[in-house]
């Protein structure tokens, strides 16, 4: 049913109009993203998350002022492939949403999220899945018929030391990975369908290469890696973040833990943000890793009419699989 906020968002076409956006937009895009989020992105690093992704470019929608003819807003879906309850997905990643402060009301909102995610079912999409920041997150439920996708919880291990490990570091990723991810997720009820490629350019290709990866094997197999990334925030307090983490055993993931650790020797927490039900929480809280006071709420909407239901089992998504602010 159409509400009065949509039917009255209708009314706004005078003063926005829509349309994807080109390569050509991407100063402005980037110009719009530094004025509304406190870490900055530069015209390299767009282009590399919205072009490179071997499942194809992500679709990027712009909202603009009519008379002005310039930027005002952004949303943009990442082609993802998820798998859910056994089966793989067309799915995409929703991300940078921003508006021009000057357009940040009800209406604009709905107006631009409408248009886009219309087209975005257009593109035979089934649902798509993102961390909306806690402003946004009731809009989006209740007025764009977002819904609750379980949450992301922060488990962090306070003041890491150094370790010895028998972990080595790697600069890609090579196609052994992809028997290894086969191996790890096959009874995961809720995951990114990963391959050496993905991972290469999510992880490899990123200018400016923030990432360290250590990878732990039997012989010639491979048998877990991780992708960490130090942080510190502007007061100064020093993290390490474990982007993404898989081993085929405990012996394999406490390697890889040692060697998180000993890469975030000297900062104030080691930490990861995992998915509930997350299949590795159980050995890390035994490693000490405790969960913090904030869970980020994670949201899926359908676009093909039916149900996503958030499945039982043991699943894995963190921040590395998706989001470019980390």
């Amino acid at each position: 049913m159409t509400t009065q906020i949509e039917r009255a968002s209708d009314n706004i076409a005078p003063r926005l109009g829509f349309r994807m956006a080109t390569k050509q937009d991407g100063l402005s895009v980037v110009a719009l993203l530094n004025e509304t989020f406190r870490t900055p992105i530069d015209l390299a690093t767009w282009e590399w998350y919205v072009y490179g992704n071997p499942h194809g470019p992500s679709r990027v929608y712009l909202a603009l002022d009519t008379c002005q003819d310039r930027v005002v807003g952004v949303i943009a879906f990442s082609p993802t492939q998820l798998r859910l309850q056994g089966m793989t997905v067309a799915g995409t990643y929703a991300h940078h949403l921003a508006l021009n402060p000057d357009y940040r009301d009800t209406l604009s909102f709905v107006a631009l999220n409408r248009y886009a995610l219309q087209a975005e079912g257009a593109q035979g999409v089934k649902f798509t899945i993102g961390p909306p920041n806690r402003t946004a997150y009731p809009i989006h439920k209740t007025l764009m018929k977002w819904v609750d996708f379980g949450y992301l919880d922060c488990l962090r291990k306070l003041k890491p030391s150094a370790q010895r490990h028998a972990c080595r570091e790697v600069r890609q990723f090579s196609l052994e990975f992809d028997e290894l991810y086969r191996r790890v997720s096959r009874n995961l009820t809720f995951c990114v369908e990963k391959t050496a490629a993905w991972m290469n350019w999510r992880f490899c290709q990123r200018p400016g290469s923030p990432y360290t990866f250590y990878a732990t094997s039997n012989g010639d197999e491979l048998t877990g890696y991780v992708i960490l990334k130090r942080w510190q925030d502007a007061d100064g307090y020093r993290k390490a973040h474990i982007l993404d983490l898989h081993a085929v055993n405990d012996r394999a993931l406490s390697q890889l833990i040692a060697a998180a650790e000993n890469f975030a020797d000297g900062c104030d927490e080691l930490n990861l943000w995992a998915i509930q039900d997350y299949l590795y929480r159980d050995p890390l809280e035994r490693m000490g890793f405790a969960s913090g006071v904030f869970r980020q709420p994670l949201i899926v909407r359908p676009l093909d009419g039916s149900a996503i239901a958030f499945p039982e089992g043991n699943k894995s998504l963190s921040y590395g699989d998706g989001d470019t602010l980390y």
